[in-house]
């Protein structure tokens, strides 16, 4: 049932983006290049978040059992996703943004019971690093769409390792939406996901990852969530300590995030996505192998062999860039 499901949110998502492409141009939700950050040259819609909410949607009542955890999970993603079209269409403050994204996530996880009262700050905290995370990386055409697909896959795969398979589906369903959306996201992009993407796909991997972040035993195998989630959180991460120490509000946009510097070390634009994709899978496979006891020694290795893909994918994004 996984697979046909999976497929049925992959042809939705691939379905309805022209459609809520051509919404995009009605309603004025565009990303028009008019300062120096941007990587695009012409005005394109940003109301791709549509295609993936309503595809995860629709296919999530048409097969998960609607329990409290899955109602505040649509909850919670479609107010993420009115917020974030606000903001595609408004352009609010970032400060706006936060203060409303706060409760939003709050009453999410306080309706959904899956924290206790301790955990309520830390779910709610985890929620918001995600949210905006995702948005921080969705500066790269097939970026965020690819990055989400791969870090709901693998959350699936957790959640089939603890046995905990009512849990496995909506994230599959989630990556398999972010995947038939990419099919117009890659480059040259016809369509971005918008803030009414980045945000409610970030609250959704998030929230869907809770019960992971509270299942796993309080050793090694806590790094799993942390492991699944590093690229946008690092990039994250480095973006607010880099801003901070310059002095500069940390929501302040700046064209110094991996995918920038990637870029402008003359990758062509679509090798930095696959660079990207290939960093976000090999942190997914190792917190994949952390989650369970029993591949800990795999995970290590796994560790290892990363260390050295990050080694050498620098040394040759270096040497591009002197040749460049």
């Amino acid at each position: 049932m996984f697979f046909w499901m999976a497929l049925f949110s992959f042809l939705l998502a691939t379905a309805l983006t022209p459609t809520v492409a051509g919404i995009g141009w009605r309603i004025g939700a565009l990303d028009v290049p008019r300062d120096w950050r941007r990587m695009h040259r012409a005005a394109i819609p940003r109301s791709g978040g549509a295609a993936i909410f309503l595809s995860f949607l629709i296919a999530t009542l048409a097969s998960a059992e609607i329990t409290a955890f899955i109602r505040m999970a649509i909850f919670g993603g479609g107010l993420f996703f009115l917020l974030g079209l606000m903001d595609d269409i408004f352009c609010l403050r970032a400060y706006t943004k936060l203060f409303l994204q706060i409760p939003i996530a709050f009453l999410s996880v306080y309706w959904s019971g899956v924290a206790s009262e301790n955990g309520l700050l830390l779910s709610t905290l985890w929620i918001l690093m995600l949210v905006n995370a995702h948005n921080f990386v969705d500066g790269l055409d097939g970026l965020l769409s690819g990055t989400a697909a791969i870090e709901g896959g693998a959350l699936c795969v957790c959640f089939l390792l603890l046995d905990q398979t009512s849990l496995a589906l909506p994230p599959l369903l989630l990556g398999a939406a972010c995947l038939g959306f990419r099919h117009f996201n890659r480059f040259p992009a016809q369509i971005f996901a918008g803030d009414c993407g980045s945000q409610s796909v970030g609250f959704l991997l998030g929230y869907l990852s809770l019960p992971l972040l509270f299942s796993v035993p309080h050793d090694v195998r806590l790094l799993s969530p942390l492991f699944l989630f590093a690229y946008p959180l690092t990039d994250l991460a480095t973006a607010i300590l880099r801003r901070a120490l310059r002095g500069k509000n940390p929501f302040a946009a700046d064209r110094a995030h991996l995918h920038h510097r990637i870029c402008d070390a003359g990758i062509p634009h679509p090798k930095c996505s696959d660079i990207l994709h290939l960093i976000s899978g090999s942190m997914a496979v190792i917190g994949v192998l952390l989650c369970n006891g029993q591949f800990l020694l795999p995970a290590g290795i796994a560790c290892l062999l990363a260390a050295f893909l990050l080694i050498y994918l620098r040394r040759a994004i270096v040497n591009f860039a002197i040749g460049y």
